[in-house]
Formats: C-alpha cells, structure tokens, sequence
C-alpha cells in the first residue's frame, strides 16, 4: 500500500510490521524507554515503558495531545497487569508501561507523532 492508503487485508500484517518498526527506530536507545516486545508478539500491539512516569501521568499528557495509547496490558482492568507481572518485569516497568494498539489506518504520520509526543511528555513530565 501506498503511503496514507488503507492496506488490503491480506497486507495489513506487513503493513503493522513495518509501522512497529519505525515505532522501534525511532525510539530504541532513548534513556528511558524498554520495550515489551516478545519474539513472536502481534506486530500490531507494542508494549513499552517510558521509566519514571506513571502510565496514567503519561496517558493523560499524550490525551491533551490527541494521542491515544493503553496503559497496561489488556487484562489488566487498571490493576496491575498478571501478564506483565508473569514476564518478570521490575514494578517500575510495569507501572509506566504503555499499550500501543495499531490498526488499519494508522500511518508512518500516526507513528512519528506518538514517538515525537512521547519523547515531549518524557522531558516535559520529567521537569514536573
């Protein structure tokens, strides 16, 4: 699919591929940011911690910015995620963890946009 274009269903896959991967290079080796990312994971759901923030600190910030993520992990219901917990990752970890979800019509655009928005909250939150 082209550029902004919907890819047809039987792309969408590469299509999510290729958006986590630009997630990944546009934040891999920031101070700050883990990712959650299983070996054999969806591409179309991206688990990450922005460390030192709480997850709904950082929900409410990207919010204001019409961004919209997950904290957690689906299962978790605002509670601790069991799933997070069950991987082993440190309380901090698990506290400032966010959901990316990608669907359809999420573009390159929609990904730069949470990264640029992310990384702002992290410095902007960080001096609060």
């Amino acid at each position: 699919a082209a550029v902004g274009e919907i890819p047809p269903p039987h792309r969408q896959m590469e299509h999510y591929d290729r958006l986590r991967r630009r997630l990944l290079e546009r934040l891999e080796g920031v101070e700050g940011i883990r990712f959650h990312i299983p070996k054999y994971g969806v591409p179309y759901i991206i688990h990450l911690s922005a460390l030192g923030l709480k997850s709904e600190t950082m929900l409410h910030y990207l919010a204001q910015k019409e961004v919209y993520v997950s904290s957690g992990s689906a299962c978790s219901k605002g509670a601790k995620s069991p799933v997070l917990t069950a991987l082993g990752l440190p309380a901090a970890e698990i506290d400032s963890a966010l959901r990316v979800s990608l669907c359809r019509y999420n573009t390159e655009e929609d990904i730069d946009r949470f990264a640029e928005t992310l990384l702002e909250a992290m410095t902007t939150l960080a001096r609060r």
